[in-house]
């Protein structure tokens, strides 16, 4: 059962998840910076993974454990998420600015 506090983890990792997409945008080659489109997408798209990631964590079943488990599990689930995004867009970003023109 889902309830009003059950996305408090998420706004708990928000501060981290700000930190992380500030770095993310700083971390632009010079080359790329005009594609900050891509980047607004990919932002959006960590915040909206991470968020569907939190509502499945959530659907987990503690049979056996203590509740707050399901808060944990969701957590970690909305944090890798994040971090699968970021990373992967990263690292996809410098590829394909190594490959630009100069």
């Amino acid at each position: 059962m889902i309830n009003d506090m059950s996305f408090l983890a998420v706004l708990l990792l928000a501060p981290w998840f700000a930190i992380l997409g500030w770095l993310y945008w700083r971390t632009a080659p010079a080359r790329f910076a005009s594609a900050r489109g891509f980047d607004i997408a990919v932002l959006s798209g960590a915040v909206a993974l991470s968020i569907a990631g939190m509502a499945l964590g959530l659907h987990v079943d503690p049979a056996g454990h203590h509740p707050i488990i399901r808060e944990i599990v969701a957590s970690l689930i909305a944090y890798k998420g994040f971090l699968l995004v970021l990373v992967m867009a990263w690292f996809w970003r410098r590829r394909a600015a190594w490959r630009a023109p100069a």
